[in-house]
């Protein structure tokens, strides 16, 4: 008989009841097995591959500015190392941001496939996974306003999260810039002083603001307390 370990003999005959067969072979093809038993060596013979992390190199990365990599691409580089630091570090900074923001996009398919009841929920969370955060928060809106879910709809946290996402939004598509004020008298002694600041730029409005790492701090706190007061949300409205 084929088993996992190989091939085992059982056979005995009556005429001689302690004489077992001693045929062995310790391998058998996946083929001539039954199918718990295929199974059980596909799992013992996976192979797990981190893919997501292959890089090895212990060499730093850097974010340049395109002002940078265009004096690089003709060969006339003169870089800012304390610029490039300081745009790496914002940069690392709103990723977190974002990727804080990203854990809404699960939780808000989850309430639309609680209210609508779709007939096949694998097929429109698919569908939803293709829309964006924004859409999935109108779709909410759209199924509150139908005044089928007139209680629950009072205590959603919509002002937040439409604030987080907003943010979010205006992270994920704005350019950073730097920006070196002019020299002025110190306010508060002699000597003279310079603001050098990072402002987002809206690549379409244009519209321009500070940013800071303190304010980015604040950014992944408010992602956080957004998704936690969509859960309290939640918990509350269990029969919906």
């Amino acid at each position: 008989m084929p088993d996992v370990g190989g091939w085992r003999c059982s056979f005995q005959t009556p005429d001689y009841p302690d004489l077992a067969c001693s045929y062995t072979v310790d391998w058998a093809y996946a083929g001539m097995l039954d199918e718990s038993n295929v199974r059980s060596l596909e799992e013992m013979s996976v192979d797990v591959v981190g893919v997501s992390f292959d890089d090895d190199s212990n060499e730093p990365l850097n974010v340049f500015s395109d002002y940078d990599l265009v004096l690089s691409f003709h060969d006339a580089v003169d870089l800012d190392w304390e610029e490039v630091a300081e745009r790496s570090a914002l940069d690392q900074r709103r990723g977190l941001v974002i990727t804080q923001c990203t854990v809404l996009e699960d939780l808000l398919n989850d309430v639309i496939l609680q209210l609508e009841r779709p007939n096949d929920p694998e097929r429109r969370r698919s569908e939803l996974d293709r829309s964006t955060i924004g859409t999935r928060l109108k779709r909410v809106e759209s199924l509150f306003t139908s005044g089928a879910f007139t209680e629950a709809a009072r205590g959603f946290p919509r002002e937040e999260l439409w604030a987080v996402i907003k943010r979010r939004n205006e992270l994920a598509h704005g350019s950073l810039t730097r920006v070196v004020n002019e020299v002025r008298p110190r306010p508060d002694g002699p000597g003279k002083t310079q603001r050098v600041e990072w402002h987002l730029v809206d690549r379409r409005s244009r519209e321009t603001r500070l940013i800071t790492m303190a304010g980015l701090r604040q950014d992944v706190h408010a992602a956080t307390a957004a998704y936690t007061s969509l859960l309290r949300w939640a918990a509350a409205n269990p029969d919906l």
